[in-house]
């Protein structure tokens, strides 16, 4: 909290400043010079305040993320040391479809399930792999897919029921 005690001391130098600048006044000038630094000492205090109070958010939100992630969704899961992963139903047809034919590329993808272009099956298939559930690798102009039984096997795979 120094930069709080810093804050709050530069504040109180700035209205001793502006006590004695109203003090003199001089001339129109220094009315205006003491309006505005006054102006800038109260931004200033707005300006902490906000600040202060969307930190104090950040470690509160902080605090909840940590305790999302130490704590598994299921006691089962816990139990056994398996890591949790919910499907969909397009993710688990995708993964059974790759399981059965062993590679499966995008094309593949966009057939059986009725795509009309590549990039939903490429996306789906990416976040599989980057998920765990899938292994990429390339073979010419083409990335394939198969499904990593080495990953999975601390993979506890949810779908919705059907």
């Amino acid at each position: 909290m120094d930069t709080n005690n810093q804050i709050t001391e530069e504040i109180n130098k700035l209205r001793e400043e502006i006590r004695l600048l109203s003090e003199k006044k001089e001339s129109d000038q220094g009315a205006g010079m003491i309006a505005l630094i006054k102006y800038v000492t109260e931004e200033r205090e707005r300006t902490e305040k906000l600040l202060m109070t969307m930190a104090e958010k950040i470690r509160r939100m902080e605090g909840r993320q940590q305790l999302t992630v130490q704590e598994p969704n299921s006691e089962n899961a816990k139990k056994k040391g398996f890591e949790e992963i919910a499907l969909s139903d397009t993710d688990r047809m995708i993964i059974e479809f790759v399981q059965t034919k062993g590679l499966a590329c995008a094309d593949d993808i966009r057939d059986i399930m009725g795509y009309k272009g590549r990039n939903a099956a490429c996306t789906r298939l990416k976040k599989l792999c980057n998920e765990g559930l899938l292994q990429r690798f390339q073979l010419g102009h083409k990335v394939y897919y198969r499904f990593d039984a080495g990953k999975a096997t601390n993979t506890l795979i949810i779908s919705p029921p059907q």
